[in-house]
Parts: structure tokens; C-alpha cells; sequence
């Protein structure tokens, strides 16, 4: 005699943390704009074009985690 199939119970789980890298690029890119900010520093004494490169650099950051929260908070 053939044995029936199992029922599985349907659990309402919430919805799984998904793993969202942007701010990990961010951190990343801060990073470099840093270690770039530095280098021309040491290189030339210039704290003009330091300060365009991390101005450049956290609009750039800024751009992208503006988007990502656009989007997340859409779907």
C-alpha cells in the first residue's frame, strides 16, 4: 500500500536579510580616496587639489548611496 505524501506545514518566515554591498563599496572607496588625499599630499603639499579629491570622491559616495536607498525603497 503506497504511503501518502507528507504535508508540510507552511511557516510564515520573514523576509532573509539580503546582503547589500554598497556600503562596503563605500568604505572601500573612502578608503582609497584617503590613501589617494595622502599621496598627493606627500607628493606636492597641495591641500587644494586634496580637498577636490575628497569632495570628488564623497559626492561620487554620496550619488550612489542616495540611489540605493531610492531603490530599496521602491521594491
Amino acid at each position: 500500500m503506497p504511503m501518502p505524501l507528507a504535508v508540510k506545514a507552511v511557516i510564515a518566515r520573514p523576509e532573509r536579510w539580503k546582503a547589500d554591498f554598497v556600503s562596503a563599496w563605500a568604505l572601500t572607496l573612502s578608503a582609497i580616496a584617503l590613501s589617494l588625499a595622502t599621496l598627493i599630499y606627500v607628493a606636492d603639499r597641495d591641500p587644494i587639489a586634496v580637498s577636490c579629491v575628497l569632495v570628488a570622491f564623497a559626492a561620487i559616495i554620496g550619488v550612489v548611496l542616495r540611489e540605493s536607498v531610492r531603490t530599496r525603497r521602491r521594491g
